[in-house]
């Protein structure tokens, strides 16, 4: 180690080996009290495509049209969160099924993201279950037969309501519940 003072600070630096051969050039042996980051390779074009490309499609969450998608879905079970109560109102045409999903799908991984990070799944065993159900459902297409396809449909809403309602209530996620 060598050790010099410039203008009363002691600075210090790692060795330094000469190799006694003309025209050598000096090798430096690391210091092991400097701290270093591996060297993380460049991602490769392909991979910054696809995620650029992912994130000129982005669309934030709108949350009150998750609300009311949950209460076509869901009906009374929400009805204490969204606008009003769909009691009796038949479940919208296949077509109108498929955009429910796909609604539903970008809430619950902003929702697992959310969970995730924050540890949630390490602190509170409820969550890591809807974690994991979301993350099993997410994937899922949805059935051609229009039965099945409105219980994968109330899979996600329940697991979506479920999942922000514990996120609310244990302060991860704010102003995602309606009063």
């Amino acid at each position: 180690m060598v050790r010099a003072e410039f203008g009363g600070v002691l600075m210090a630096s790692t060795t330094v080996h000469w190799d006694e051969r003309p025209g050598s050039a000096p090798v430096r042996v690391k210091d092991p009290s400097v701290p270093t980051n591996p060297c993380i390779s460049p991602p490769d074009v392909q991979d910054v495509r696809r995620v650029l490309s992912r994130l000129r499609t982005w669309e934030p969450v709108d949350w009150d049209e998750v609300y009311d998608d949950l209460d076509t879905v869901l009906g009374d079970e929400v009805s204490h969160h969204a606008a009003g109560s769909s009691v009796g109102s038949p479940l919208p045409e296949y077509d109108a099924l498929e955009g429910l999903a796909e609604r539903f799908r970008p809430a619950l991984i902003q929702l697992v993201t959310r969970g995730l990070r924050n540890g949630a799944h390490r602190k509170h065993r409820d969550i890591a279950v809807l974690i994991e159900q979301a993350q099993g459902l997410i994937p899922e297409e949805l059935p051609a037969d229009a039965w099945q396809a409105v219980v994968l449909l109330r899979k996600l809403a329940r697991v979506t309501l479920g999942l922000a309602e514990r996120l609310e209530d244990t302060g991860i996620a704010k102003g995602l519940v309606e009063c």
